[in-house]
């Protein structure tokens, strides 16, 4: 087991219930909580002698081409990985498998809950957070499992999805993957081995999600908020048309009603519809599961709406492109933003013109390792119309934001960074939110 995160937990867990015994887990950090006879090497040193074992998983954080692991293929060693192992062995009557840059947790759980809603048993996992190893041996042939799929995971699974739904796709972790060819590369090889019999759902309106969708051999279903598609979902008249076949149906789904905020939610919605129909689903009780949807907890959630402010925790935007999205969302009242963290080498280009571009966008303030690149690229833009501070903590940045609402609005934290350095995940982060929130909200009593 090379790298032993809260994937690699769960797999030793399934091998030693399944009778496996002999386990080495290895990481460069110091693991506890480890079961009782598994061995352990930890540190420097940890990845090498792995040509001495049969099969090696490796965890989503390991690159494939890691050198430790050729040699062990070279050597004779099966190298998989959690989810590879997961997918060979999944009796489902289908596998949907949910990537993309953005909202990737949230279509996937959105999808899980349709199919539930139309009478199916769904297993949810994968990049969510769980290891579709702590079900699989739920798993009926009946069910329909779906996965959250990330980049780390696509690139080298040995089984496609029945399904594959690729969301809006741009670049990220361009600290880990080398550009953003091989970001796309990763995504596509998630589908790539489709045929004729499986499908993939693609985001039309991004050039990113098309072009992956194109390494596929699978019968084709877009979905569009811009325009008409040959086959899938796209708006009409304020509705959604499904067009398949040469038929056309609207779909029984108000999307004014939908709880989701944001333009971008509303593409989740559309892909995990056409998920869900592509196994059979029928469309009522899925558009109505879609309808009442409700944010997920650290994705636009909205933590509290107090004396005519909303407090909306949004740490799950890990990168520019979900903070960007955001903003879109939130755009109806005067809004101060939270942002910066741990430093992954993004562009904040594109998000800092949407700062100056924003037009309720009232205080921005900082946080984190990219504060002052963040501060940087503002100054380097223009002169901002909006107030801006370089805070030491999220304590500090939260009043500041919070003051400069003087009449009511939103303060959204959407970071577009990492938590890393301040924290040791985004759901620490938002919790951290959520209790600022709470607290302001007491203080008034």
């Amino acid at each position: 087991m090379l790298g032993v995160g809260v994937e690699g937990k769960a797999t030793i867990d399934y091998l030693l219930a399944h009778g496996v015994t002999d386990i080495s887990a290895r990481d460069r950090q110091v693991v506890e909580g480890l079961p009782v006879g598994v061995r352990t090497e930890f540190g420097e040193g940890h990845d090498q002698g792995l040509d001495r074992f049969g099969t090696v998983f490796r965890s989503p954080g390991i690159r494939p081409d890691h050198p430790e692991l050729l040699r062990a293929a070279a050597a004779g060693a099966r190298i998989t990985s959690a989810l590879s192992f997961f997918v060979e062995r999944c009796p489902a009557r289908a596998v949907i498998g949910v990537t993309g840059t953005v909202g990737k947790g949230t279509a996937a759980s959105l999808t899980a809950a349709a199919l539930e809603a139309a009478g199916n048993t769904s297993h949810l996992g994968g990049n969510i957070g769980r290891s579709p190893l702590e079900f699989l041996d739920r798993v009926r042939p009946a069910d329909i499992v779906v996965l959250e799929i990330s980049s780390f995971q696509a690139m080298d699974i040995s089984k496609p999805p029945d399904v594959g739904v690729i969301l809006k796709t741009t670049s990220e972790h361009l600290d880990w993957h080398r550009d953003v060819g091989e970001y796309r590369r990763a995504k596509a090889a998630l589908v790539a081995d489709q045929g004729e019999d499986d499908v993939v759902v693609f985001n039309a309106d991004a050039p990113g999600s098309v072009e992956i969708a194109g390494a596929s051999s699978a019968r084709r279903f877009a979905y569009s908020l811009a325009g008409e598609v040959e086959q899938g979902l796209f708006l009409r008249d304020g509705g959604l048309v499904l067009r398949r076949d040469g038929a056309e149906a609207r779909l029984p789904i108000d999307i004014r009603r939908v709880r989701l905020p944001g333009r971008f939610n509303l593409e989740n919605v559309a892909a995990a519809l056409l998920a869900s129909i592509a196994v059979g689903a029928d469309a009522d009780p899925i558009c109505a599961a879609a309808q009442s949807f409700e944010s997920l907890p650290h994705r636009l959630e909205l933590v509290a709406d107090h004396g005519g402010v909303r407090y909306v925790n949004d740490s799950y935007a890990t990168r520019p492109e979900a903070a960007l999205a955001a903003l879109s969302a939130m755009n109806d009242a005067p809004l101060a933003l939270i942002l910066g963290g741990s430093e992954k080498h993004a562009d904040f280009g594109e998000l800092v013109a949407a700062l100056f571009a924003h037009p309720k966008l009232v205080h921005v303030a900082l946080i984190g390792a990219t504060a002052q690149r963040i501060r940087e690229a503002i100054a380097d833009f223009g002169s901002p119309s909006f107030g801006l501070a370089v805070c030491d903590d999220l304590e500090t940045a939260f009043a500041s934001a919070d003051s400069a609402l003087a009449s009511g609005g939103v303060v959204l934290m959407s970071p577009a960074c990492a938590s890393f350095g301040l924290f040791p995940n985004y759901k620490v982060r938002g919790e951290l939110f959520r209790s600022l929130t709470e607290k302001r909200v007491r203080a008034d009593g």
